[in-house]
């Protein structure tokens, strides 16, 4: 008897310890991340059905805006881009590709804070409801402050790192109304990213790293941001804790509302913003949505 119940203590320690378990999230891009990779291919010359086959991702993934694509899953069409011929700059050139629906409503929310420092934080939390593959995090030491992009597993692809590094030195630099020289003391990059070159060009200090690294000015963060906007931002960070997903396009609509009359931009340039390539498009949208064109709603918001 003894013997026995041993045994079950034993099971049972184990089931308990079993529940205190937490499986990990899967690693995953957003399957608007991903269209934008296929629409930078095509437009590179390279088939995009095709190298959606040889990375094993279903068309029909792409269809859904909140849809999350398995890390490996990109990280192989990454590879794939790379073996049909893209050139080494490629990630450096899908910067001007990131204005999609799920990337943009991230983009608003940074946009629209107060501080640079809020805006970073904003960035730090909500990345990984985007892509969690690449952990971002924010250290200050001195008289700097160093933004690390770390891939969580392995080595991301340097088209990805790119792409990345990039855009955040031009959105950085943008929201403060700034050079990129004045903002950033350096950008550490690993091989063998090529984003070296145009930071260069930009007066930027380029070193080697284990992962890429935006070192900025400590001073800058406390600094106002140009695009701020308290009402707005407070509409999205609600937006963004409340769903545990990126904002859909409804919500990018509904986020359309408050931009329309939170400000005097051209109804192109908020389209453009949404991730819509065509103004006739978000107005379609919009219209569906709430039954009026934006021009209607910005004269009689109701």
């Amino acid at each position: 008897m003894h013997w026995i119940d041993t045994t079950l203590a034993g099971i049972s320690t184990r089931l308990s310890f079993a529940k205190l378990v937490v499986m990990p999230r899967p690693l995953f891009a957003s399957s608007a991340f991903t269209r934008t990779i296929l629409g930078h291919a095509e437009q590179s010359g390279l088939c995009p059905q095709t190298l959606l086959v040889r990375a094993g991702i279903c068309p029909t993934a792409l269809d859904d805006q909140g849809r999350q694509i398995p890390a490996q899953a990109v990280e192989q069409l990454w590879r794939e881009c790379e073996q049909a011929g893209a050139a080494s700059t490629f990630g450096c050139e899908l910067v001007n590709g990131l204005a999609t629906t799920c990337l943009q409503g991230l983009n608003i929310l940074l946009d629209s804070a107060a501080t640079l420092r809020a805006s970073l934080d904003c960035f730090v939390t909500f990345v990984p409801r985007v892509t969690n593959y690449v952990a971002a995090e924010l250290q200050e030491s001195g008289a700097f402050a160093h933004l690390h992009l770390r891939p969580v597993q392995g080595q991301a692809h340097h088209f990805g790192l790119d792409a990345a590094t990039i855009t955040l030195v031009r959105n950085i630099a943008r929201r403060l109304g700034k050079p990129p020289e004045q903002v950033f003391a350096s950008v550490g990059l690993c091989p063998p990213q090529a984003a070296g070159a145009w930071l260069r060009d930009a007066g930027i200090n380029v070193a080697q790293s284990e992962h890429p690294r935006l070192t900025l000015h400590r001073s800058l963060l406390d600094e106002t941001l140009l695009g701020a906007n308290p009402f707005l931002h407070q509409s999205m960070l609600r937006h963004w804790q409340a769903d545990p997903c990126a904002p859909s396009r409804n919500d990018s609509l509904e986020l359309a509302r408050h931009w329309l009359t939170a400000g005097d931009q051209p109804i192109e340039r908020i389209a453009e913003r949404l991730g819509y390539r065509q103004p006739s498009n978000f107005i379609r949208a919009f219209r569906k949505q709430f039954g009026i064109t934006p021009k209607q709603f910005r004269l009689n918001p109701t």
